[in-house]
């Protein structure tokens, strides 16, 4: 599998029935690196013969493997805390069963991350689930490592200091932060700058994303196209630069209307490049 160039432009894209299918979402783009998203219908092990086929006949990069679960709910903060990731009880076997899959998946793809939400990580050490978290991370770390893959967690649900604090007690080297900004705003976490520069160096690939802060108790904010949001980009591209960031600029939109979609991932693509060439003057000057 080829390399990504520092700073290049991706895209998240959820694989379809087939991989000519998924990978055409990427023609209309002009981009070559993805995030895989894997829906919980994916057969996995039954996909690897198409997928190998399609990535050698492209010049594809897939930097990571994302996985979802069935059941999982973002409709509200009370939905996340319920249904998302490992933060319930009843949902963990089958979800680490899961993730190994997908990680057999991404090592037969020659891919070495994989990438999930978790579930909200309790600011207190003191409360049981904090322990439970830790334990389930520090499997999945291990199952993941022995395919020489990193485990990456999405950031947003949990402060930047509650996040380290974290990953001090896992205690695992394969334990990484794939940093979302817009994630930092939509669940009211903190300021992603500040985020960013604490969280640096466990930080191992970032999407771009935009959103508004949330409106009511209990609610989540509002995600929006790249550069209509409350996300400072021109910041947080500096900050890139400034850390010496190496991987891809991943955007993700979740915008249900398909034409819209593909507008705003073509309105961020000219955004990016818009603020990749303002930014690295006054960093390196």
């Amino acid at each position: 599998m080829e390399h990504v160039t520092p700073m290049e432009i991706g895209l998240v894209i959820w694989a379809e029935a087939t991989a000519e299918e998924t990978l055409k979402q990427l023609a209309e783009f002009g981009l070559r690196v993805i995030q895989l998203g894997v829906p919980p219908s994916l057969d996995c092990a039954g996909a690897v013969p198409d997928w190998k086929a399609a990535l050698d006949a492209s010049s594809v990069v897939i930097t990571s493997a994302v996985c979802s679960y069935a059941g999982e709910d973002y409709s509200d903060l009370a939905s996340v805390h319920e249904s998302v990731g490992f933060t319930t009880e009843r949902y963990r076997a089958e979800r680490i069963a899961r993730t190994k899959e997908v990680s057999q998946f991404a090592r037969e793809l020659g891919v070495g991350a994989v990438s999930c939400h978790i579930g909200f990580i309790p600011a207190d050490r003191s409360e049981p689930l904090y322990a439970e978290l830790v334990d389930v991370t520090r499997v999945l770390c291990d199952a993941i490592a022995a395919n020489k893959q990193d485990f990456v967690l999405e950031t947003g649900q949990e402060s930047a200091e509650v996040l380290l604090g974290f990953f001090g007690d896992v205690s695992r080297p394969n334990l990484k932060v794939n940093f979302d900004p817009a994630n930092m705003i939509l669940y009211g976490s903190g300021d992603p700058l500040q985020a960013l520069a604490l969280l640096q160096s466990h930080v191992l690939s970032v999407h771009c994303k935009d959103g508004r802060s949330p409106v009511g108790t209990g609610m989540l904010g509002q995600e929006c196209a790249l550069g209509n949001g409350e996300v400072d980009f021109p910041g947080f591209l500096s900050l890139l630069e400034q850390i010496n960031y190496n991987g891809a600029l991943t955007i993700e939109r979740e915008e249900p209307n398909r034409a819209q979609r593909i507008a705003d991932v073509h309105l961020a693509i000219e955004r990016l490049k818009r603020w990749k060439g303002a930014a690295r003057p006054l960093v390196h000057q």
